[in-house]
């Protein structure tokens, strides 16, 4: 499919950085006559693929892990660690809805350890500001040994919670006239309770003219493209193509790694 091709290119040439939208608008023009400059870029599978192989090693081990009994939904928000006057920190940050931990309706966990010594607390503001109307942080006891195991296994996988959160609902290129949107499940999912779908969505709208991808991944152990949920628009024309497209697509589009610097070697 030429056009395709001939997009495909187009997208490398702008999501490597090889070059910016203005130097399309130069007179004369030609981008066949440029090469893509690859280097310190990935491809869309490679960074889907390294989120699902990622994603299936840190459900495996949580599947095995003993649970701390705190609430009714428990979703991760983040891990930390740092040092500061000499004292370690590593904080695993997790919202409960319907706590059991402490008597409000929802609650914000610092499941936090000082120096090997677990000091954890609760809190209704993950910015901590004391004048925030009914704010409250109280210290709270919980089983040391299964806490320290959480800590240890969030901090392997804090790359992990990263990836989620900054792929979770989220665009990661544009530049007014090129994009890529990222989502993963809905607005609602949950790291903890499992995850079914990627979808990535990238297009150009210039001079009255559309292109458009929508791609939708499976994740997990039946990883693959979800064909039906796939969508390819041309010069504003929807297309009917075959599903070899849609593996080149995701095999042959490159992104430069800095706009996915957080999350991706």
């Amino acid at each position: 499919m030429k056009e395709l091709d001939r997009y495909m290119k187009h997208c490398n040439l702008v999501f490597t950085d090889t070059l910016s939208r203005s130097d399309f608008c130069q007179v004369g023009f030609n981008p066949d006559k440029v090469e893509v400059n690859y280097n310190d870029s990935i491809t869309l599978l490679h960074l889907i693929s390294s989120f699902n192989e990622l994603y299936l090693l840190f459900q495996k081990e949580y599947e095995k892990l003993e649970k701390l009994d705190l609430g009714k939904r428990v979703e991760v928000l983040g891990f930390h660690q740092c040092t500061l006057d000499q004292n370690h920190y590593r904080f695993l940050i997790l919202y409960i809805n319907h706590p059991v931990i402490t008597k409000h309706e929802d609650t914000i966990l610092y499941l936090r350890e000082m120096n090997d010594d677990i000091k954890p607390f609760v809190t209704n503001n993950i910015n901590r500001n004391p004048d925030d109307k009914n704010y409250y942080c109280e210290d709270i006891q919980l089983n040391s040994e299964i806490a320290q195991k959480y800590l240890d296994l969030f901090e392997k996988y804090s790359s992990l919670i990263t990836l989620y959160h900054e792929l979770k609902n989220a665009s990661i290129f544009g530049d007014g006239t090129n994009y890529i949107f990222t989502s993963i499940d809905h607005c609602e999912s949950n790291l903890l309770d499992g995850l079914s779908n990627f979808k990535i969505s990238f297009g150009s709208s210039y001079f009255n003219t559309e292109y458009f991808v929508d791609l939708s991944i499976r994740l997990g152990n039946d990883f693959g493209i979800d064909y039906d949920n796939c969508r390819l628009v041309l010069k504003n024309e929807k297309v009917s193509t075959d599903i070899n497209s849609y593996h080149q697509i995701l095999n042959n589009v490159y992104i430069h790694k800095k706009y996915v610097k957080k999350i991706v070697s």
